[in-house]
C-alpha cells in the first residue's frame, strides 16, 4: 500500500492531499519508491555507499537490499555495524519525508548523509560491545572503528 494513501486512510493527511511522493514530487509514494527509487533516496544511499567504500547498484526492492549489504559488509564485525548503519539510513529517509510533509522541511543529501553518520555513530556506541571510536574515526574509517 502506498504510504501517503496509509496515512489518508488513518486520517492523518487530508483526502485530497496528494499521493506523489513529497522528496521528488515526481512519482506514487510506496515504500520501494521512497526508501530507494526515489531520486532524494538514490543520492542519500549513494553518499553513504562513497562514505563506507561500497560499490553496489541499488536492487529495485528493500529485501535485494537488505541482501547485498549484508555481502557488501564482508566479516561479521562489520556486518553488525553495516546493518546499524542500513538501519540508520532507513530511518533518517523516515524522519526526512515526514519533516517534509509535517514540518515542510527541505533537506539537503549532503546534510542528510551527515545525519546519518552521528546517528549511526550514536547507536554504535550505545549497542555495540566495542571500544570508543571517537566522532572523526567514525566519518573518515567506520570500517575500522567496526573491525576494533
Amino acid at each position: 500500500m502506498e504510504c501517503n494513501i496509509n496515512l489518508r486512510h488513518r486520517q492523518v493527511l487530508p483526502p485530497d492531499d496528494s499521493v506523489y511522493c513529497v522528496l521528488c514530487e515526481g512519482n506514487p509514494e510506496s515504500a520501494s519508491h521512497l526508501f530507494i527509487q526515489c531520486s532524494f533516496a538514490m543520492e542519500e544511499w549513494n553518499g553513504v555507499l562513497r562514505w563506507l567504500e561500497v560499490s553496489m547498484e541499488l536492487p529495485i526492492n528493500m529485501f535485494l537490499l537488505w541482501e547485498e549489504w549484508n555481502v557488501a559488509a564482508g566479516s561479521n564485525k562489520i556486518r553488525k555495524g553495516f546493518r546499524l548503519i542500513w538501519h540508520a539510513e532507513v530511518w533518517n529517509l523516515w524522519r526526512v519525508r515526514n519533516d517534509r510533509i509535517f514540518k515542510n522541511a527541505v533537506c539537503r543529501v549532503e546534510d542528510t548523509v551527515e545525519a546519518v553518520k552521528v546517528m549511526s555513530w550514536r547507536w554504535f556506541l550505545s549497542h555495540l560491545k566495542v571500544p570508543a571510536c571517537l566522532f572523526y574515526e567514525w566519518s573518515w574509517n567506520p570500517k575500522a572503528c567496526l573491525l576494533r
